[in-house]
């Protein structure tokens, strides 16, 4: 028998509930209930229930009560005797597990970490406790129980959110903190949790929320608990435990059969995780199913693994390159690096890093597909806690002899797994004609890739026997035994290969023919229109056929992948014209790019190189979302595009592809930018294209200047003018001498900024490029307006015409922030509102996100001074995030100087304190001296609202000296301390 209290009092047995009776009688079994197992006195029972002014009658009244809960109790359990009358007073003669309460602060006691036996216990809550009743005692239980579940749901919370699965706790966390909006620990786990998925934005606001409460119902801060993970979501630096989790495995494959003794093997090595990274090598022939059960194996230990999972194809077997260490180490950082975290340039820096990540985590690592050792190394951990499993065609035996890798080989299905698998995918066919069916899977090699392609040529023909199918093969692998000299493994499979290509029309075999020459690991229906040639309707109804035989498989929406054993096929098959397919898709991947460029930025179009018209298909964008979307889902196809171009003969389509993406690439993934960029800079070398390097290092120069590595960039950008100059391309080396003055204006040296930006307008008037001139006027009106030259509108305003001229909103947009702080300057706060509004808006229109940050950082700095400060935090905040999922070292500096400048304003000077030297941090470590300057200042005027006037005058002090060394004025520190006496 089980009894409940957490919802209404109700008492189950044999899954049957039995009601108790009236509230008051419900109420007496409660109170014996929360007793189980000892007496309650009777005048204890008599005030819990009826308070500290019974009736008269009471002890009768609780006389008859008793009886009826004792013959309620005799009804769910004949022959019981549950209810005791005892000295003084009743027991309820039961175990407290027979209760759910003492269940629910058993599990919460006990397993307080075990993220499954919290929510076991949450389960138990079936709504308000002891609902329904009424008085003093049934209300202060009531709410004591309450306290205990929202502690066992934030509990619950935090273990979840360590074992990365924050998503499933917004919604219940959020219901919570609506209930009880003063609840800092569930307001410290939301915004963890929220950070957890990618929302930054909205774990600030809760905190932004949860404080105005405090101080609005209760006049207090925030606590410590809440203040730190304020901090750490502010600045990317959440505690090891709340780092990203990531959750890389692929979908397991369906109907997966066999392996029990690999897998078993697997689990007996994953014990071993330890002192030791443990690293197994799964070995086996082509298409055995190695991934397939690495994969199915990973999802089912993930709870051994709380940190995450990483998954990469190393392509080790496939016909495109094989993924390098350098480019691997960049995926796996992108993905356990929080947004924006800046991942190091070199193989060997990378390595470190990686292996810094690792320390202390128990994650696996799945490296698929690898070539070699020297390919695996690299992304090895050093320390114990993880589990890496890399699978090959190789015995990677150096893995084994010099890092204690442990072999585990995945070989030919034994035959009666092999017959369960065609059960399973082809039916009751199997068992009606098992004979067949055996020799059919002999046929296939007992392998998992052909057993499955086998399979859906079964289905596809239903009518035809099991006998014939096989007969079909043997025949198919006799022509392959003679052509390739021997019965071997190999002939074998290329026999279901070409058995299943035969049950396709010419059009599919040659779409899948050509699919084998496409330079990237996915592909979507223009693509494949481009390599064969086809109209796009046709190459739609190409491509659902192959997907039917299994020839391809999905890869997210729209979006497709061959198994590298079927596209190495592929190339052997059909009569494919490799060259004028490679034209073809490389011609609808530059034009389609252009025209999501031209609608992007229709003002720079000029700079890009002239695309030829594809011969294929390419998408329509009627709007710059449409082509923003494309860019974006082509996104990971670009890298292989140009290293393939760079290394395979087609060293101008590396280097148009580098210069068609450059506005593209400015602000976004810095790893997939640089490999672009760089690939581009050595194939023009190669072929003598000083242009074309001389662009690549320019842009090179731009991601390195975002990234905060000043020198890095003025070495980029003086190699790329000093070719400029050589060749005579005097606006190009006026856009890299101006690139050169960003890097001074970031650090703050706006005269020097100034100098380089009036030398590259020089350069740029000896020919007509109105955009570049208005690019060079804006940021010289822009820095003006900042030092207070006079001058600074005509710039902006001469600059705002160019770009109208050009039909560049871009420009407009930018030209729009430099005129805003001019109107900041002024003390024009409605027109410096407006001019920011305008900008957000264009910005936006593009999707440029980095821009849009800079113009809501504009925002906020004029909300502070309109008297707005938490109005202005909101947009420095929102600024921040950009800047951090940029990577722009230099926009953060400007965001968190703005978010403590908002916060001092509104009374917050601990939040002013902390933002102010996160600032300080971070420009001194990437020399933007104005901004460390500013953050001095912040510093100084927080100690001086404190009452610490020795701190106030040491950052007074530091920064003036920086202002000075940029000869910047000083006159509002000299106010300042003048005030102080």
């Amino acid at each position: 028998m089980d009894f409940q209290v957490l919802g209404s009092v109700t008492v189950r047995t044999r899954g049957q509930a039995f009601a108790v009776g009236e509230p008051r009688q419900q109420q007496i079994l409660a109170v014996l209930l929360l007793d189980a197992g000892r007496t309650v006195g009777l005048d204890s029972l008599v005030t819990r229930v009826w308070g500290e002014s019974p009736p008269k009658q009471v002890r009768r009244s609780l006389q008859a009560h008793i009886t009826r809960i004792r013959r309620m109790l005799e009804q769910a359990d004949p022959g019981s005797a549950w209810l005791v009358r005892d000295v003084g007073g009743y027991r309820l003669d039961i175990s407290p597990d027979q209760v759910d309460v003492f269940r629910f602060r058993n599990a919460v006691r006990d397993e307080s970490t075990d993220r499954a036996a919290l929510a076991e216990a949450l389960g138990l809550w079936r709504g308000e406790p002891l609902a329904g009743l009424a008085g003093e005692w049934a209300e202060r239980t009531r709410r004591t129980l309450s306290q205990e579940h929202e502690a066992a749901v934030v509990a619950w919370a935090a273990a979840e959110i360590r074992a990365g699965q924050a998503a499933a706790t917004v919604i219940r966390l959020t219901e919570l903190l609506d209930e009880h909006p003063l609840h800092e620990g569930a307001a410290a786990v939301l915004m963890r949790a929220l950070y957890a998925v990618g929302r930054t934005a909205d774990a600030l606001a809760v905190h932004d929320r949860i404080r105005r409460a405090l101080r609005d119902e209760l006049g207090v801060d925030p606590g410590p608990e809440l203040a730190a993970v304020y901090e750490a979501v502010l600045r990317h630096d959440l505690p090891p435990g709340e780092r990203t989790v990531p959750a890389q495995l692929p979908a397991a494959v369906t109907e997966f059969t066999g392996r029990a003794d690999e897998i078993a093997e697997l689990d007996r090595l994953a014990g071993r995780v330890g002192d030791g990274p443990l690293i197994v090598c799964l070995t086996g022939t082509a298409g055995a199913g190695k991934t397939a059960t690495v994969v199915h194996w990973g999802h089912r230990v993930r709870d051994r693994f709380p940190d995450g999972q990483l998954y990469l194809d190393l392509r080790g077997y496939a016909p495109e390159k094989p993924v390098s260490p350098d480019d691997a180490l960049g995926a796996f950082l992108t993905a356990l690096l929080s947004g924006g975290a800046e991942i190091p340039l070199g193989v060997t820096e990378r390595a470190a890093r990686f292996r810094t990540e690792l320390d202390g985590r128990r994650i696996l690592v799945v490296l698929d597909n690898a070539a070699s050792v020297d390919q695996v190394r690299p992304l090895l951990p050093g320390t114990g806690g993880c589990a890496v499993v890399v699978t090959s065609r190789d015995a990677l035996t150096g893995l084994v002899a010099l890092y204690g890798a442990h072999r585990v080989t995945v070989d030919q299905l034994p035959l009666s797994d092999a017959v369960t698998l065609l059960r399973r995918l082809v039916g009751p066919r199997v068992d009606a004609e098992p004979e067949p069916a055996a020799t059919l899977a002999e046929r296939c090699v007992r392998l998992p890739l052909t057993l499955r392609l086998a399979a859906e040529l079964a289905v596809s023909r239903p009518a035809v026997p099991l006998t014939r199918l096989a007969d079909e093969l043997r025949a198919a692998q006799r022509t392959l035994d003679v052509l390739s000299g021997g019965d071997d493994q190999h002939a074998a499979i290329r026999a279901v290969f070409s058995w299943s290509l035969r049950q396709l029309s010419d059009q599919a075999v040659e779409a899948f023919a050509s699919l084998g020459h496409h330079p990237a690991p996915t592909f979507d229906v223009h693509a494949l229109a481009a390599l064969a040639g086809q109209p796009l309707e046709t190459a739609r109804t190409l491509l659902s056929t192959l997907a039917r035989a299994h020839l391809v498989q999905s890869a997210g929406v729209d979006r497709y992948l061959m198994h590298d054993l079927l596209k190495a096929y592929a190339t052997e098959t059909g009569d494919v014209d490799e060259r004028s397919a490679l034209d073809r898709v490389y011609a609808y991947y530059l034009a389609t790019v252009a025209a999501a460029m031209d609608r992007l930025y229709p003002g720079e179009a000029h700079r890009r190189p002239t695309v030829s018209a594809a011969a294929s298909p390419v998408p329509a964008f009627p709007g710059a979302g449409e082509a923003r979307d494309w860019l974006d889902a082509e996104l990971a196809t670009m890298p292989a595009l140009a290293a393939h171009a760079a290394t395979q003969g087609r060293p101008e389509s590396s280097v148009a592809l580098s210069r068609l993406l450059f506005r593209y690439l400015d602000g976004r993934n810095e790893t997939v930018a640089i490999y672009i960029h760089d690939h581009a800079r050595v194939a023009a070398h190669a072929i003598g294209d000083r242009a074309g390097e001389a662009t690549a290092l320019h842009a090179l120069g731009c991601v390195h200047t975002q990234a905060g590595r000043a020198d890095a960039a003025v070495a980029q950008l003086s190699a790329a003018a000093t070719l400029f100059k050589r060749i005579g391309d005097l606006s190009s080396q006026g856009r890299a001498v101006g690139a050169v003055g960003m890097v001074e204006e970031r650090a703050g040296r706006y005269r020097p900024a100034i100098d380089h930006y009036t030398r590259a307008l020089a350069l740029f008037r000896h020919d007509t490029d109105l955009v570049a001139q208005a690019h060079v006027l804006t940021r010289i009106g822009t820095v003006q307006a900042r030092i207070g030259h006079a001058a600074a509108v005509a710039n902006l305003d001469h600059a705002m015409a160019l770009h109208k001229q050009a039909g560049h909103p871009f420009g407009q947009a930018w030209a729009k922030l430099g005129l805003a702080e001019v109107a900041l300057a002024r003390d024009h706060l409605s027109d410096a509102l407006t001019l920011h509004n305008e900008a957000v808006e264009l910005f936006r229109s593009i999707g440029h996100l980095e821009s849009e940050a800079w113009s809501m950082d504009g925002l906020g700095r004029t909300h502070t001074l309109r008297g707005h400060p938490a109005l202005a935090a909101e947009h420095h905040r929102r600024a921040l995030d950009l800047f951090v999922a940029r990577g722009d070292r230099d926009g953060e500096t400007w965001a968190l100087n703005g978010l403590g400048e908002a916060c001092r304003a509104g009374g917050d000077p601990a939040s002013a304190h902390r933002n102010h030297t996160t600032a300080l941090e971070l420009a001194v470590r990437i020399g933007a001296l104005e901004q460390a300057a500013r953050a001095h200042h912040g510093l100084a005027r927080v100690a001086v609202d404190t009452g610490d006037l020795p701190t106030a005058h040491r950052h007074y002090d530091s920064a003036t000296a920086i202002y000075r060394d940029l000869t910047l004025s000083t006159d509002l520190i000299r106010e300042e301390l003048a005030d102080l006496g």
